[in-house]
């Protein structure tokens, strides 16, 4: 099976999204048509959804946010239901949004959506152990996880470092010592390094306390990667529970 199909999600929303978010640089009424602002109190509640389809951030956090719903959302499709996937990216996104009615009430872009994936994959890390050998099968258990992808971890700490720049230069500076860490970590472990549990469970911790440091500093980037987490916690915990009671009926 092709990369491409494995990943069919992803893969439309990146091309509907990049559709939008392209078009506003040559047509910027686009933006300003599409936009989060404080109309949607006035009854344009559509702006809710097309906020996460363009960019307030110029070339770059079109270019940044568009490369990172690629990365993060293939390892999120390669390793949660694509109905879970569907659910952090949506579900987080427009709460996001309601959040940022008060918090930024102007502005655009499908980051906070990609934080909802990304808080799913910290649970994905610390839910089980990133054997390289489980890579691509089935999941055993019955659970809405699937094996990890070998280069997980390095998804997620990148996306931190990324998150982190949202808040300050020095922030930013911090989180990058802490993204090459990781990636010398992955490169230098080979097979073995790249499935270490205390190192997959360390990037998902650190992935998490920037969720909420970002929220205490009302970034409006926090709240939707910690309400990703609690989603797919929570779709483990009620599929695990059916499991279980399907394993004691037989």
């Amino acid at each position: 099976m092709t990369a491409a199909r494995r990943i069919p999600l992803t893969l439309a929303v990146f091309a509907v999204t990049a559709a939008f978010s392209l078009a506003q640089f040559s047509f910027p009424a686009v933006l300003t048509s599409l936009q989060r602002t404080p109309a949607i109190r006035d009854g344009q509640v559509w702006r809710l959804v097309t906020s996460l389809l363009v960019q307030d951030g110029g070339w770059f956090g079109t270019i940044s946010n568009l490369f990172f719903l690629l990365l993060v959302g293939a390892l999120a499709e390669l390793t949660v239901r694509r109905w879970l996937w569907a659910t952090c990216y949506l579900g987080c996104g427009l709460a996001a949004e309601l959040i940022a009615l008060s918090w930024q009430p102007t502005g655009g872009g499908n980051s906070i959506a990609i934080c909802g994936l990304a808080g799913a994959l910290t649970v994905a890390l610390l839910a089980r152990p990133l054997r390289p050998s489980a890579a691509w099968r089935t999941d055993a258990l019955g659970s809405d996880l699937r094996p990890r992808h070998l280069w997980l971890p390095a998804g997620v700490a990148w996306w931190s470092v990324a998150l982190l720049g949202t808040a300050s230069e020095v922030a930013l500076y911090i989180g990058a010592v802490g993204g090459v860490a990781v990636q010398i970590a992955l490169v230098a472990g080979g097979e073995q390094g790249r499935g270490n549990r205390t190192l997959g469970r360390i990037v998902a911790v650190g992935a998490l306390l920037v969720g909420i440091a970002l929220t205490a500093l009302r970034n409006i980037h926090g709240p939707p990667l910690l309400l990703g987490a609690a989603i797919c916690s929570a779709s483990i915990y009620a599929s695990m529970r059916i499991w279980k009671q399907s394993k004691r009926e037989r």
